[in-house]
């Protein structure tokens, strides 16, 4: 069993067969950016970089100097990056994500594309009322995939400071696939083409083939062209990458979530790896975000007949731990959210098949996500990792509904490449504690009233 529980993925996606030896995993973040770093200056054709933003800091002024160092010194370097528009042109002391980009488009301006996506959702009255921040309730782009020539890292880490200190996510650098990184240049591609440019004045304008407008004109018009680009796109892919696991050593298979544009992929097959485990196979899955959809919950709790190992922030993990305002209630409000889950599996008497952990470690934050499947002992030689899913989605109602999310299901037969997994895997759980009776009877999970029913009325924006 095991690998063959999955057969469907060569089925409904396209696929991409490399060998074990050519994928890493990266385990902390200062390394992540130093790949980042030295793989901009090494670039000789492509250089693709999609992110929800760019920092404004140092190290992200230096990632952006390499960047265009290359610009300058290879004349056949394209150049091509996906932000969000609503948290690329935030500001952050006088400087924004596309003031700093924008300096890349005097040193080669036809030879580097910076487009930033703008959710069709964020219009009229709301577009004129939402201040910044808000704004971004409402949808971003999401997807985290950085290209380099023929080699790529699939991550769900952003560009900035924190993402290279002391935030946890996870990095998966995948080395000489072209088909991939053409697969992940041809995605950038196409949601560039519905996205806004940024000129090196930092000004915007829409790519002049695409008739639509984001905020302007008619929502439906805009929903039903992008989302033909994108269909059309994942329909060719698939059948130029199509791949059979009759003799493999390792398929990545990319998905792709639009929900706000009807593009439901990856949280279909999302549902069909969490129901496709064997009795006995372990789910080890993580969330820097614990806010699981109702079918996700369902899937888990009463369709699969896997165990689970869930893996979250605890309050002191999490990202917003300190903000102002509301946001500071954003700890409290996952502390509810999955204390709710809790109480759900132990309704359904599932305790023992399905258990929670907290990721906490002094002085840093927790942005993993992902899952590891392993197959039970009694059914394979090895109860090692088989399955990995990799890339931005946090599996909630955000990534479902409202974000462009992307993420790679790799699938391996590789020891080498399955001890890697094992090695990250562990090391996460490392900082888990497990959670138990008494943990959210604890005085400090107390959730404050207020948050509680904010909860209650925006679960589903989050």
């Amino acid at each position: 069993m095991g690998i063959q529980s999955f057969k469907f993925l060569a089925d409904d996606l396209p696929g991409f067969k490399v060998h074990g030896s050519q994928i890493k995993i990266i385990q902390e973040p200062k390394q992540f950016y130093m790949e980042l770093l030295d793989r901009s200056l090494a670039s000789k054709n492509r250089i693709v970089m999609s992110a929800l933003y760019l920092g404004t800091e140092e190290k992200e002024k230096m990632l952006v100097e390499a960047v265009g160092e290359s610009l300058e010194r290879n004349n056949n370097l394209r150049v091509k990056i996906l932000l969000d528009w609503c948290r690329g042109t935030r500001e952050v002391e006088g400087e924004s994500s596309a003031s700093i980009l924008a300096q890349l488009k005097s040193k080669a301006c036809d030879r580097c594309r910076i487009s930033l996506y703008h959710t069709p959702y964020l219009r009229g009255f709301w577009k004129k009322c939402l201040p910044s921040k808000w704004n971004e309730t409402v949808g971003l782009q999401h997807c985290k995939v950085y290209v380099f020539d023929d080699s790529l890292i699939i991550s769900g880490a952003n560009l900035s400071r924190d993402y290279f200190s002391a935030r946890q996510d996870r990095y998966v650098v995948i080395e000489d696939c072209p088909g991939l990184a053409d697969y992940y240049e041809g995605l950038v591609d196409t949601i560039s083409t519905f996205s806004l440019g940024l000129d090196r004045e930092e000004g915007f304008g829409i790519e002049q083939q695409f008739g639509s407008h984001p905020y302007q004109g008619q929502l439906s018009e805009f929903v039903e062209e992008s989302s033909g680009l994108v269909r059309t796109f994942l329909e060719d892919q698939k059948l130029k990458n199509k791949v059979d696991l009759e003799d493999f050593d390792t398929v990545v298979f990319p998905t792709v979530q639009m929900g706000q544009l009807n593009i439901t992929q990856d949280s279909e097959i999302t549902s069909k790896i969490l129901t496709s485990g064997e009795p006995g196979g372990m789910f080890h899955f993580a969330t820097g975000y614990f806010n699981l959809t109702d079918q996700y919950m369902e899937d888990m709790i009463t369709k699969s007949q896997s165990e689970f190992s869930l893996l979250m922030a605890h309050p002191q993990a999490n990202g917003f731990l300190g903000a102002r305002g509301l946001a500071g209630g954003v700890p409290h409000a996952y502390t509810l959210i999955a204390q709710t889950f809790w109480n759900l599996v132990l309704s359904n008497n599932q305790q023992q098949r399905i258990k929670m952990f907290e990721y906490q470690r002094e002085g840093w934050t927790f942005h993993a996500k992902g899952l590891w499947y392993s197959s039970s002992p009694s059914m394979s030689l090895s109860s090692l990792p088989c399955l990995t899913m990799v890339g931005s989605p946090n599996y909630g109602y955000r990534s479902v509904y409202k974000d462009l999310e992307t993420q790679v299901t790799i699938l391996t037969t590789n020891c080498g490449l399955q001890e890697q997994l094992r090695e990250e895997q562990n090391l996460l759980y490392k900082q888990g504690k497990e959670v138990n009776s008494i943990t959210y009877q604890q005085e400090e999970r107390r959730v404050p009233l207020w948050v509680k029913m904010v909860v209650g009325l925006t679960r589903k924006f989050f």
